[in-house]
């Protein structure tokens, strides 16, 4: 069983029972599609009352004036909120209070410590630690709509339902593999606010596309991507509404000077833009007279070499005995391309987190002729050199 709360009494009630929890299942149902910022539609949350007693509710924001209780709770840093995927949930909460809710625990990477997969979904998480199978049927619903239908309720609850059934499970495993603390960074990184900040002046480096312009035309697009960013923070509208990554992409290209020179290129609905066209031409001669060391630059890496892919090659051998060592998969730890990277760079090390600690030493030894990998009884096998 569990609670339907849609009013400002009914989530206050709801709240006090709960308020001494040590830690609370916490889940989302949101929609963006039409606006910049995301729209909480319903939240869910499973957590024991004072007689040690869970207690279910599927929170409406949508029918309560004031959810401040529901902030203040979630701001409350006595209490572990434990997530799946928690990257958006948190951006939702900061937008919604200023605030990302902390301490916080993650069953996604959690997971991948723990050997169950990288980025592993939550429905298939739950099979695997739980034998469950949750329906998915609701997956693609639209949770704006009111009323909301009992199977739409029944599938919402089910996120912290068996999320909280999981947690204490995976928290003792990582416990009794003494990995607990491997974690410890990911989630103090996930609740820092300046992850969640609006920054327009890098907005131009997530533009697709942007491989083919040189440095001042990516001067262009930052200037354009930024006054995009902004205009559609101001209107609550999705950046591609107002214009698309590859009309972006072809005024830094092509660089118009004139109204005209805009209403010519291909692609662009002059009908419904031309009130954007000046504000793009004053983008474009900003950016044009800034000095070369003004310009943006983004990294071009070349292809290894024949030498440095033989070494990459070697460590990603590694990194798979490793791996399977610890019975966690290689792509949990790091990817080919930054192992390509680090070789490329003349790095002998990773990351400096728990990615790092399982990996920095033995690639470094490799790399200085300290150890070898040999063939031992048909297995590839790391040794001493």
């Amino acid at each position: 069983m569990y609670q339907v709360i849609t009013t400002t009494n009914d989530l206050s009630n709801y709240i006090n029972a709960i308020k001494h929890c040590q830690w609370l299942a916490l889940d989302t149902e949101f929609i963006r599609e039409r606006t910049y910022y995301p729209q909480l539609c319903l939240v869910q949350i499973a957590a024991h009352d004072q007689e040690s007693k869970l207690q279910l509710a599927c929170i409406d924001p949508l029918a309560i004036d004031d959810i401040s209780p529901l902030l203040h709770l979630l701001n409350n840093e006595n209490i572990i909120k434990v997530l799946h995927a928690a990257h958006q949930d948190l951006e939702i909460f900061n937008y919604l209070s200023g605030q990302v809710p902390q301490p916080i625990f993650d069953t996604q990477p959690a997971a991948a410590v723990l050997g169950y997969g990288d980025q592993m979904g939550y429905a298939r998480l739950m099979q695997q630690v739980l034998n469950v199978d949750l329906d998915k049927s609701q997956s693609r619903t639209n949770w704006a709509t009111r009323p909301l239908r009992q199977a739409q309720l029944d599938y919402a609850i089910d996120d912290v339902r068996y999320l909280a059934k999981a947690y204490p499970m995976l928290r003792n495993k990582l416990i009794e593999l003494n990995r607990l603390h491997w974690l410890d960074r990911d989630f103090a990184r996930f609740t820092q606010s300046s992850l969640y900040a609006i920054n327009a002046s890098n907005r131009w480096k997530k533009v697709k596309g942007l491989q083919v312009l040189k440095r001042p035309q990516l001067a262009i697009l930052r200037a354009l991507a930024a006054w995009r960013e902004q205009l559609a923070e101001h209107k609550d509208l999705p950046r591609r509404w107002l214009i698309k990554d590859d009309i972006l992409i072809d005024l830094a290209r092509q660089e118009p000077k004139t109204h005209q020179d805009i209403a010519d290129m291909r692609g662009i609905n002059t009908e419904r833009t031309k009130k954007y066209h000046q504000d793009w031409l004053n983008c474009i001669q900003t950016a044009q007279a800034l000095p070369e060391a003004e310009w943006p630059m983004i990294k071009r890496r070349s292809k290894p070499n024949d030498s440095q892919s033989k070494v990459i090659d070697v460590l990603i051998t590694a990194l798979n005995i490793r791996a399977q060592a610890l019975d966690i998969t290689p792509s949990a730890i790091t990817s080919r391309k930054k192992i390509a990277e680090m070789v490329q760079e003349g790095r002998s090390t990773l990351t400096d987190d728990w990615r790092g600690s399982l990996v920095n030493s033995l690639f470094n030894d490799l790399l200085q002729g300290k150890k070898g990998i040999v063939i031992q009884e048909n297995k590839a096998t790391i040794i001493n050199t």
